[in-house]
């Protein structure tokens, strides 16, 4: 990563500079080509406006890298998506040390090194390594030549790859590291320029050259010389500034001598991280494989990546895509080639191989083979699925799938007070946002991420910042992605101050927007203060903001504010200039308004306000973050606007719903006739008598249905049913009230006798004391009505002995009358007595 303190000195002229060469290029070739076609007199005059042209280029090129004030270019996208290239080589151990399966996984991790590089510009060479017994021999085949790994040379290599293979007796069987690390180095050398050098050496980590003649005459020396050799191979590796990552295999590995020759390469890299230096690592089995080629090529590449997920075919498995990511492989290894891979991104879309869409780019290597790719430029942050099928007999093998990517992040930073004095302490906050200006929050992008800051400036030595993100000392809130920390400016300070944040992380780089300010005068005679706090906005909504300022001097003073370190045009100001008349101060209100881009986001901007005769020292800086959500529905907007009415409303509809429910029940409860007691009577010779009577269940049904059976003979009985043809119901004027078959509905009051047929008669009457009968132990009424309803079972007579005792009870229930006075019916159960007895 380069340098924090040089990011923005070079990035802002040196990006400036190409965009006008690369304009006024084009711009020059289209004219030339006009100029072919027009005639020979046309020609001259075309030329002078070309030399015209050239000349104005050349001023504008010249104005654009003297500008000291420039505002940096944003993020470029097409930056983030060109990952640098690496010369990469894979030495495969093939001697007798290892078995058959154990070369067949070399072979498989030199695959998949393959299809998982991120670069097609980088190169790639492949070695088969054992030893040399006789002159006849080598001790390293090229089974891979060099080559660029475009989406050709990565379908082929998979065919090259699948010559490696175990060495049989006679043709050099032990393991001669000097020479493999040698002819690796040489490979990785051989194209010159700066490009990162990577050795993968797959091997069990056991030097053997006993066998070989060219390291001394017996076995002892030759074992001496040949651990001699490999200090110097190392060392060699080292001064051409090769990495060396060694896998081992195989059931007896020597981790130790694979940490040596870890140790022995170039330990520098992509950072100065620790997970980024080459280390050892052990793949004993096709399970733990894909794991640990997963590690060492993501830690030799400074990518970011998860462990694999695993699954037998037909699978679906989903893999992860942080924000930060600019470019992603996700990486299959289908343990069977018949597997096949489809591939979906966050909003459930296939993804078509070679095709562009949601401003991604998509190219597959390795189809054909048992691993495979998929690499995506700019992917769209979220969850990506890879969808595993495979015919009958081929899903016994497991498969994964992992995702590895490297990504880039923008940083903002400022100072309060905005121009401090030596020895004052400041206030130091930075923040950091995507390429699509979103805010980073989630907890594992942060723990990715390893955030400082650098001040440096006139008169005194760099100083390192401590930044945090931990709700503590000065810090606003715990991970909500704005490190926050203190700074003693230096007594030895002058004038120019710097401050810069500064990023340390496998796989992701910063483009640091520095804050530049100077030392504050002894005497400021226009101070200035910006209030604003962070807000959320729909798409074209603003910000308030408030801006105090005094002036102390004799002379009118011209404020200017401005927004820096965002995308152009995705936020206004309506305030950007205030003239301050001598003694003079103000407090004005302005507004900070958002675009119409539709898409949600985290806007991140640093807002400062200058004197005009003095713009290199900041009056005040904030950074602003403003939370764009989407414009909400029409249901929502409503609710937004009235939800005091409509819950006003909707607590006054419940209120009248429940006096009206309340109401009704007291009306139904008004007329029910619960409570009451029924009884027959017939005249005859012997006067009146009662031949059945029953007490009528309490519930809110309004009616009580019930027939006469037998009314013509010696005892009629009151039977109540569902779908009798009398119904009875209080009358709260008069006392009861009847309807007949017949048709009549007719009020009478209580205890008297109304006729119904024949010389059957009708009295009715109160409970006992006018009081409802005693309510028997149970769930309350209300909840009873909203149970099941359950029949009693009737228990039969044990014998006939006891249906005789039980003499005229047997027919009237236990009194003469024919039942209890103030009981149920003895004439058969019906469902008004089940109700009557599950309810009281």
């Amino acid at each position: 990563m380069p340098d924090a303190r040089t990011t923005y000195d070079r990035g802002t002229t040196t990006a400036a500079s190409r965009r006008a060469v690369d304009a006024r290029t084009a711009t020059g070739a289209r004219a030339a080509a006009g100029a072919r076609r027009t005639a020979p007199g046309r020609r001259r005059g075309l030329l002078g406006v070309r030399r015209a042209a050239a000349v104005l280029a050349l001023l504008l090129l010249g104005q654009s890298a003297l500008g000291r004030t420039a505002p940096p270019a944003p993020l470029a996208p097409a930056a983030s998506t060109a990952p640098d290239a690496v010369d990469l080589a894979v030495a495969v151990d093939e001697s007798r040390s290892l078995s058959t399966a154990d070369v067949e996984r070399e072979r498989d991790a030199a695959g998949r090194i393959a299809v998982g590089e991120i670069s097609p510009a980088s190169r790639m060479t492949v070695l088969g390594f054992a030893s040399a017994d006789n002159d006849d021999q080598s001790p390293v085949d090229e089974v891979c030549p060099t080559t660029a790994l475009d989406a050709v040379a990565r379908e082929k290599m998979d065919g090259c790859i699948g010559r490696l293979g175990r060495r049989g007796a006679g043709q050099g069987t032990g393991t001669d590291f000097p020479n493999a690390i040698r002819q690796a180095v040489t490979r990785l050398s051989e194209h010159g320029g700066g490009r990162p050098r990577i050795l993968f050496l797959l091997t069990d980590g056991k030097l053997d050259v006993s066998d070989s003649p060219s390291y001394g005459t017996d076995a002892d020396s030759r074992g001496k010389n040949g651990r001699r050799e490999l200090t110097k191979a190392l060392a060699e590796a080292r001064a051409a500034k090769v990495q060396i990552w060694p896998l081992g295999f195989g059931d007896e590995i020597d981790m130790g001598a694979l940490k040596d020759m870890a140790k022995g390469g170039y330990r520098g890299g992509c950072t100065d991280l620790e997970a980024a230096r080459p280390r050892a690592d052990r793949a004993t089995d096709s399970q733990t494989l894909g794991d640990a080629v997963q590690r060492a090529f993501a830690g030799a590449r400074c990518l970011v990546t998860d462990p694999p997920r695993k699954d037998t075919p037909p699978a679906d498995i989903s893999v992860p895509l942080s924000p930060l990511a600019t470019l992603a492989t996700i990486v299959v290894s289908k343990g069977d080639r018949a597997v096949r891979a489809t591939y979906y991104d966050p909003r459930g879309r296939k993804v078509e191989p070679g095709g562009r869409s949601d401003g991604s780019t998509f190219t597959l290597a390795g189809s054909g083979g048992e691993v495979e790719s998929l690499r995506v430029t700019d992917p769209r942050p979220g969850p990506w699925r890879v969808r595993l099928d495979a015919p009958k007999g081929h899903r016994d093998r497991l498969a994964s799938v992992s995702v590895q990517w490297r990504g880039a992040v923008r940083s903002s930073i400022v100072m309060t007070p905005a121009a401090p004095r030596p020895g004052e302490k400041a206030r130091v906050e930075l923040t950091l946002q995507t390429r699509d200006e979103q805010g980073i929050g989630d907890p594992a992008d942060l723990r990715r991420l390893k955030v400082s800051g650098r001040l440096t400036g006139d008169g005194f030595e760099p100083q390192d910042l401590a930044l945090s993100d931990d709700g503590e000392n000065g810090d606003k809130k715990a991970g909500d992605g704005r490190f926050t920390g203190a700074v003693t400016i230096p007594r030895k300070a002058t004038g120019a101050l710097k401050a810069v944040g500064v990023l340390g992380a496998v796989g992701l780089t910063a483009d640091h927007r520095p804050f530049l300010t100077r030392i504050a005068s002894a005497n400021p005679e226009v101070r200035a203060e910006l209030r604003v706090a962070d807000a959320e906005v729909h798409p074209g909504g603003s910000v308030p903001f408030r801006l105090l300022a005094s002036n102390d001097s004799t002379r009118p003073h011209t404020l200017r504010l401005s927004l820096r370190d965002t995308e152009p045009g995705a936020v206004a100001l309506s305030l950007t200039e205030v003239t301050l008349a001598p003694g003079d101060s103000v407090d004005r209100a302005g507004r900070l308004t958002v675009g119409g881009r539709p898409s949600p986001r985290e806007l991140t901007a640093r807002m400062e306000v200058s004197d005009a005769d003095d713009s290199a020292r900041p009056l005040d800086a904030k950074l602003v973050r403003v939370d764009i959500t989407p414009v909400p529905s029409w249901p929502q907007r409503i609710w937004d606007a009235w939800w005091w009415a409509l819950v006003t409303g909707a607590v006054l509809l419940a209120a009248l719903l429940g006096w009206f429910l309340w109401h009704r029940r007291q009306a139904r409860e008004g007329v029910s006739p619960g409570g009451l007691l029924l009884r027959l009577t017939v005249s005859d010779e012997s006067g009146e008598r009662t031949t059945s009577e029953t007490a009528v269940p309490r519930k809110r049904d309004p009616w009580y249905r019930f027939e006469v059976s037998d009314p013509d003979g010696p005892s009629p009985r009151l039977d109540p049913r569902p779908t009798g043809r009398y119904a009875l119901q209080r009358d709260p004027r008069t006392g009861v009230r009847l309807r007949t078959p017949d048709g009549r509905d007719q009020s009478y009051p209580l205890a008297r006798d109304i006729p119904l047929e024949g010389r059957v008669q009708l009295r009715v009457e109160r409970g006992v004391g006018g009081r409802p009968a005693a309510r028997r132990p149970g769930p309350p009424r209300w909840l009873a009505d909203l149970l099941p309803r359950r029949r009693k079972p009737v228990p039969a007579p044990s014998d006939r002995r006891d249906a005789d005792d039980l003499g005229m009870r047997d027919t009237y229930g236990g009194s003469p009358y024919g039942g209890s006075p103030y009981g149920g019916s003895p004439y058969g159960g019906s469902p008004y007595d089940d109700e009557f007895d599950e309810a009281t």
